[in-house]
C-alpha cells in the first residue's frame, strides 16, 4: 500500500500537474498521451475540471505537492469564469473546448455533483467563500429545475431517461465532503435524503447490489439489467463516510443497518465482478448470474482496494494493489495508466484519462490513512 501512495505523490501527482494543466489557455487537459504530452483538441468535460480542482485541493492540503494549491486555484478560477454562466446561476454546463468556450451548456446532474464536491474542497483548502455561494446557487437550482416529484433529480435539464443511481451516489458523496468542512445540517439532511432513496430505490436487498437504471417513477428499467461491480464498492466506503457523519452528531440509528449492507455489497462485487483469470481484478459490468467476465477499467479496482480497507481487508488491498504495478500502471511514463483492458487482457485504452486521477486520490487517501494508523501505534 505504501507503494502505491509513493507512486501517486511521487510520479502521478507531479506528471499531471506539470503536463495536465494548459498554462496558455486555462484548465485541465481531458487527457495525456503515453508519453506525457496533453491531448489537444478534445472537448473537456466540465467534470473533469471539477474532479481536478478537487484532487489538487486535498494534495494541498495533505502536503503532498507544491503548487498543489497554486493549481487547483487557478483552476478553480477557470472553472468559475468559463464553466459557470452569469455566476453560477445554474450551476455549470457540460462542456468545453481547449480554447475555454461552451460547446454544450446542457446541466448536467453528474457535472453538479462534482462541482459541489470541488467546492467542498475549495473551501476547505482555502476559505474560498465563492465555493460556498456557488455551492448553495447550484443546490437551489437542483431543487428549482431538476428536482423529480418521485424523489431525487432529473439527469438533466433536458429530462432525459433512464434516471440513474450513480449521479445520486455523487450527489451523497458531496453533500458529505459539504458538511464534513462546513458542519451545515443541511448538507447531512441532503445527504440523508440520498440515503433514504439508496435504501428504497438503489439497493436490490434480495440479491445483494446496486440498481443502475430505472424510469420517470424509479421503477427498475431492467430486472435482469447487468450490475457495475465499481458502483457497488464505492457505496461501501460512502456508507461508512455516512455513519461516520452521523457519529459526529450522536445519531447511532441513522445507519443502523449498514455494516451488513457494506459486507454484502463487497461479496456480491467479489462474486459476480472479480475475474480470478486476470489478477481478481473487477469487471466493468457483470450479469446478476455472474461467471461471464468482460472489459475492465482501473477505477473500479481503486474502489475495490478502498472497499477493502474500510472493511479491514488489508491483505486483499495490498494484494489488489500489487497487482497493479504488474497492469494498468507498466506503462513506461511513470505517473500515467492504462485505463482498461479487455476481457482477454489485453489493453485497450488509447490515451490516460484525466478523470481517473479522482479515483486514485480517493484511494490513496484511504491507504495514507490506514498506514498513518500504524505508524502512529
Amino acid at each position: 500500500m505504501a507503494r502505491l501512495r509513493d507512486w501517486f505523490v511521487q510520479d502521478a501527482l507531479p506528471l499531471w500537474a506539470a503536463e495536465g494543466y494548459d498554462e496558455a489557455g486555462g484548465g485541465f487537459y481531458e487527457a495525456l498521451h503515453f508519453d506525457g504530452r496533453p491531448f489537444t483538441g478534445r472537448p473537456r468535460r466540465v467534470r473533469t475540471q471539477a474532479r481536478q480542482i478537487h484532487t489538487f485541493s486535498q494534495a494541498s492540503l495533505r502536503g503532498w505537492r507544491n503548487g498543489a494549491e497554486a493549481l487547483a486555484a487557478e483552476g478553480f478560477e477557470h472553472f468559475l469564469s468559463r464553466a459557470c454562466p452569469d455566476h453560477g446561476a445554474r450551476g455549470c454546463v457540460h462542456r468545453l473546448d481547449d480554447e475555454g468556450a461552451v460547446i454544450d451548456d446542457r446541466r448536467d446532474l453528474y457535472d453538479q455533483a462534482f462541482l459541489l464536491l470541488a467546492c467542498a474542497s475549495r473551501w476547505e483548502a482555502a476559505q474560498d467563500e465563492r465555493a460556498l455561494k456557488l455551492a448553495d446557487k447550484t443546490i437551489a437550482f437542483l431543487d428549482s429545475e431538476l428536482a423529480a416529484p418521485q424523489g431525487g433529480w432529473r439527469e438533466s435539464d433536458q429530462g432525459e431517461l433512464p434516471r440513474r443511481q450513480n449521479p445520486h451516489m455523487h450527489l451523497f458523496e458531496a453533500f458529505l465532503a459539504l458538511y464534513r468542512v462546513t458542519g451545515r445540517e443541511e448538507f447531512l439532511a441532503r445527504a440523508g435524503q440520498i440515503r433514504e432513496l439508496f435504501a428504497r430505490v438503489f439497493y436490490g436487498a434480495e440479491k445483494g447490489v446496486i440498481r443502475e437504471f430505472f424510469d420517470e417513477d424509479w421503477r427498475l428499467q431492467d430486472k435482469d439489467q447487468p450490475v457495475e461491480p465499481g458502483h457497488m464498492l464505492e457505496w461501501v466506503w460512502l456508507l461508512r463516510a455516512y455513519d461516520r457523519a452521523h457519529d459526529r452528531t450522536h445519531d447511532r440509528t441513522a445507519g443502523a443497518d449498514s455494516g451488513s449492507v457494506r459486507e454484502k455489497l463487497y461479496a456480491r462485487a467479489l462474486a459476480l465482478g472479480a475475474d480470478p483469470g486476470f489478477f481478481g481484478f473487477f469487471d466493468n459490468k457483470s450479469p446478476l448470474t455472474g461467471g461471464v467476465h468482460g472489459a475492465k477499467r482501473l477505477w473500479p479496482q481503486t474502489e475495490g482496494f478502498r472497499a477493502a480497507l474500510v472493511l479491514g481487508r488489508r491483505q486483499e488491498a495490498a494484494a489488489l494493489a500489487d497487482n497493479l504495478f504488474m497492469t494498468y500502471l507498466a506503462v513506461e511514463t511513470p505517473g500515467l495508466w492504462v485505463d482498461e483492458f479487455d476481457a482477454e487482457g489485453r489493453p485497450v485504452a488509447k490515451d490516460t484519462p484525466a478523470s481517473i486521477l479522482y479515483h486514485l486520490y480517493e484511494a490513496v487517501a484511504e491507504a495514507d490513512a490506514v498506514l498513518s494508523m500504524g505508524e502512529a501505534g
